[in-house]
């Protein structure tokens, strides 16, 4: 196999495990996996607005939207006039919202140690160097579209 192949397939179980990873936890939360990454977007950077949202996750704002307005059915999430801008909606989390921001981060970090424990000491700070490289190059290949 070439490289490229060998790098597509290495990037297709890669997005398997972050998948089974990323969907194990979310179902124990009771949202789906875009609403698992909206409520850790929001409790990590509160009253964040649906734009930013749109730019981080790298969506489009109609998705981030019904995504959001679930999240606030739900009772996670809450709407408020930004302060700045009388135009812009701010988001935050509800207590209960909070409750499962915490318990998302709390169970991603533990299954994150236990994956980044079984590499070898001597390479963990080389993948996390990678992952860097790849993630940028990520962004760029996306940019030339």
């Amino acid at each position: 196999m070439d490289n490229v192949s060998l790098f597509r397939e290495y990037t297709r179980q890669l997005e398997r495990n972050l998948e089974n990873i990323n969907k194990a936890d979310c179902c124990q939360c009771a949202v789906n996996t875009l609403q698992c990454f909206l409520v850790v977007e929001i409790g990590r950077k509160p009253g964040i607005c649906v734009k930013e949202l749109s730019e981080i996750l790298r969506l489009d704002k109609s998705g981030i939207s019904r995504g959001v307005e679930e999240l606030v059915q739900k009772g996670f999430v809450t709407r408020e006039p930004s302060k700045e801008d009388r135009r812009s909606v701010v988001l935050k989390l509800t207590s209960e919202g909070k409750k499962r921001y915490k318990k998302i981060e709390k169970d991603m970090n533990v299954k994150f140690k236990s994956v980044f424990e079984k590499i070898d000491e001597d390479k963990r700070e080389m993948v996390i160097e990678a992952l860097k490289i790849y993630n940028e190059a990520c962004r760029k290949a996306e940019e030339d579209e």
